[in-house]
């Protein structure tokens, strides 16, 4: 009966050394998953506040003539900046530079075709173009993206190029670009009132 006994003690003894050691591997298990949590909830408002840094910052005067050139360095990935350039005797335009959460960068009018009426609502939201009509994020013309009519929501590229760690547009490619977003922006105005004059 001794033995017995002995032998439930050294198995009581067991079950409980197990026990403890399950309890410490799921207690290294739960301490992993909070520090994973934490880091991926602290990379999120990390990314945030980096995109949300270029939103409110004062737009960029150009004098008219002048090339647009912005250090690529005060521009991480995510972020946005607005700049104007006078493209008419009463306006100045607004354009943007952005480089995307991948890095690849763009310039274009901080407007689209269909929105252009809106284009002093339009906003930067964590780096992103938001339009004062819809409320929603516009996408960005590639470069070579021809702007037409029918094209909606998608801010119009303009050319430019980047030399000593900067973002160069011309001048003249904003003054051309201008003139081709207004004449298109006016012909989509045309096709909307054509369809709602339709009986």
């Amino acid at each position: 009966m001794l033995h017995q006994g002995h032998r439930l003690g050294r198995k009581q003894q067991r079950i409980r050394e197990l026990s403890r050691r399950g309890w410490r591997v799921w207690g290294l298990i739960a301490a992993f998953l909070l520090v994973a949590w934490g880091g991926a909830g602290w990379y999120v408002i990390w990314q945030t506040r980096k995109a949300i840094a270029s939103d409110n910052l004062p737009e960029i005067v150009v004098e008219a003539g002048r090339d647009f050139s912005y250090d690529l360095r005060q521009l991480e990935p995510g972020q946005s900046r607005l700049f104007t350039y006078p493209t008419n005797s009463s306006e100045r335009s607004r354009l943007l530079v952005n480089r995307d959460a991948e890095g690849v960068l763009r310039a274009a009018f901080a407007t689209c075709t269909t929105c252009y009426s809106f284009r002093k609502q339009h906003h930067l939201k964590e780096g992103q173009l938001i339009c004062g009509q819809c409320q929603s994020a516009m996408r960005i013309g590639d470069p070579k993206e021809r702007m037409t009519a029918d094209k909606s929501c998608i801010a119009a590229p303009v050319p430019f190029a980047v030399g000593n760690n900067k973002i160069i547009v011309k001048a003249g490619a904003i003054t051309e670009g201008a003139k081709t977003l207004a004449a298109a922006a006016e012909a989509a105005s045309e096709g909307s009132k054509s369809i709602g004059q339709r009986p």
